[in-house]
């Protein structure tokens, strides 16, 4: 599992919510399988990249314009 690297703005550590693990049916949503896997950090980023994956989303996130 790939280790998450720190929100580019604020620095703070962040945590990966969504995916089908915190996913519970309800009356208006009973069969979606859970909303994609997100980070929203509380200096106000959101990120996600509509995937279920979580290499592929860590890899996305860890991704920083100096690391090109």
């Amino acid at each position: 599992m790939n280790k998450l690297k720190p929100c580019p703005f604020c620095g703070t550590q962040v945590e990966i919510h969504g995916g089908l693990e915190e996913w519970k049916p309800t009356f208006y949503d009973p069969d979606s399988g859970g909303d994609p896997l997100y980070v929203s950090c509380k200096c106000g980023l959101e990120f996600s990249t509509g995937t279920y994956d979580y290499d592929e989303f860590a890899e996305a996130w860890n991704r920083r314009f100096k690391d090109e």
